[in-house]
């Protein structure tokens, strides 16, 4: 039997396939394929997999999931049901949203790997996951101990509110070049290079989020201040779940663009920033936030989630 659980970016796919000769796991950059079945193909062929029947296959895949085809966000490829199906001769077939399966694989995370960003007691309750990569995705439990899945959103697209006269500034520079602005023009890899080449002008020396880091770790000052932009509006947009989900059992903060960052979330001007909710202050104050440092959460989901299909067909 052959199993294959997969999370779909939007800069690369984490594939992992089980069969009875054992488990592997490969990342692909998305860059060098056409389409989600080039990835598929390649990954069955580099473990000696080509031609056999997929018995499960979970997919969390980027963007809404209930139309067919899938559209992927940020990334130029379409998914049908069907044609996948009979392509692999999948027997079962689980397609979720990739934040879905993010969500799950966050808070599975031993509370020893996290880092605190706002110190307050988990209560059972709701519980927020958002996460910055190619894209900015966000999904909720109605409880900590919720057994389904994840609720999925596009929580990523909610209009971007300034804090302060610079976010006003760039919130201006950024409506000016696409119109509407999201937090994910600012929460996102795209979004850090905006921020960055905003700051800069034309003296700006990187072209990717790696490289402002790198230069942000030298002690540039524009590099260093586009990542402090970055976890101050994340933090403000965290608070801002804070107040809509009351999420009492907790805030997780993952994807593969915050865990590269993580040494730059300060705990106190975070907390600062994620409590700037004016009268509100004191009810955000007391929702605990954590962000996770591994960066295949989405991976570890979506082997969750497939881990819990088969079993549910064994018994």
């Amino acid at each position: 039997m052959t199993s294959l659980a997969a999370d779909i970016g939007g800069t690369f796919s984490r594939l992992s396939w089980t069969s009875t000769g054992g488990t592997a796991e490969q990342r692909f950059s998305n860059a060098e394929f056409d389409s989600l079945e080039a990835v598929i193909d390649q990954g069955l062929a580099l473990y000696g997999h080509a031609g056999e029947t997929i018995d499960e296959m979970v997919l969390a895949l980027p963007g809404p999931v209930h139309c067919d085809p899938v559209v992927l966000t940020n990334i130029n490829w379409r998914v049908q049901r069907a044609a996948l199906q009979q392509r692999y001769r999948i027997r079962h077939l689980t397609i979720v949203n990739d934040f879905q399966a993010a969500a799950l694989g966050a808070i599975a995370e031993p509370y020893e790997r996290l880092k605190v960003l706002n110190a307050a007691t988990p209560e059972e309750g709701p519980l927020v996951v958002a996460g910055a990569g190619t894209g900015l995705g966000m999904a909720w439990l109605p409880t900590s101990g919720f057994s389904g899945l994840p609720r999925a959103t596009e929580g990523g697209h909610l209009d971007f509110a300034p804090n302060n006269a610079r976010e006003l500034e760039l919130h201006r520079w950024l409506s000016e070049r696409y119109g509407h602005v999201s937090y994910e023009r600012i929460l996102s890899g795209d979004g850090l290079l905006d921020t960055y080449r905003f700051l800069a002008g034309g003296d700006g020396q990187a072209a990717s989020p790696a490289q402002i880091k790198a230069l942000a770790d030298r002690g540039d000052g524009h590099a260093g201040d586009a990542i402090r932009i970055f976890v101050d509006v994340f933090a403000g947009y965290a608070g801002n779940l804070a107040l809509a989900f009351n999420p009492s059992a907790g805030i997780y903060l993952c994807g593969g663009l915050t865990a590269h960052l993580a040494d730059w979330f300060d705990p106190t001007a975070f907390a600062i920033a994620f409590c700037n909710k004016g009268r509100m202050a004191d009810v955000v104050r007391q929702i605990p936030v954590f962000l996770v440092t591994r960066q295949d959460t989405g991976l570890a989901g979506a082997k969750a989630i497939l881990k819990k299909e088969l079993q549910g067909r064994a018994t």
